[in-house]
């Protein structure tokens, strides 16, 4: 098992990409290479970015790692309010595992050493 599968805040963005590509499903076609895309790829960042984070030399570089995917995290949100807005489709599960995802990171960034 790696390191990162060992963290609470990855599992969770693992559960967050299934639901958003649950939700881009219900999205028409023509958002196919649009909005569907661009929040594939923010959330995929999420976990990448934690993941990729664990394999730091130390907590400097590792807390850059997950602030990028803090920043992920926040285009994924903006997507889904387009979404909600754009198609009245709810978000509301999602928008919570956004919540849980956000808090788990920066916990996560307040916890390691040598703040920058």
């Amino acid at each position: 098992m790696y390191r990162f599968e060992k963290l609470r805040v990855y599992n969770d963005a693992m559960l967050l990409v299934k639901a958003i590509y649950k939700l881009i499903s219900q999205l028409p076609k023509e958002e196919k290479f649009g909005l569907s895309d661009q929040l594939r790829r923010s959330v995929i960042s999420i976990v990448l970015n934690i993941a990729e984070g664990t394999g730091s030399l130390g907590d400097i570089e590792f807390k850059s790692f997950l602030r990028n995917a803090l920043k992920s995290l926040y285009e994924t949100v903006a997507g889904l309010k387009l979404v909600k807005m754009l198609y009245m489709i709810e978000i509301d599960e999602e928008m919570r595992s956004c919540e849980i995802v956000g808090k788990e990171l920066n916990a996560l960034i307040k916890s390691l050493k040598n703040s920058h």
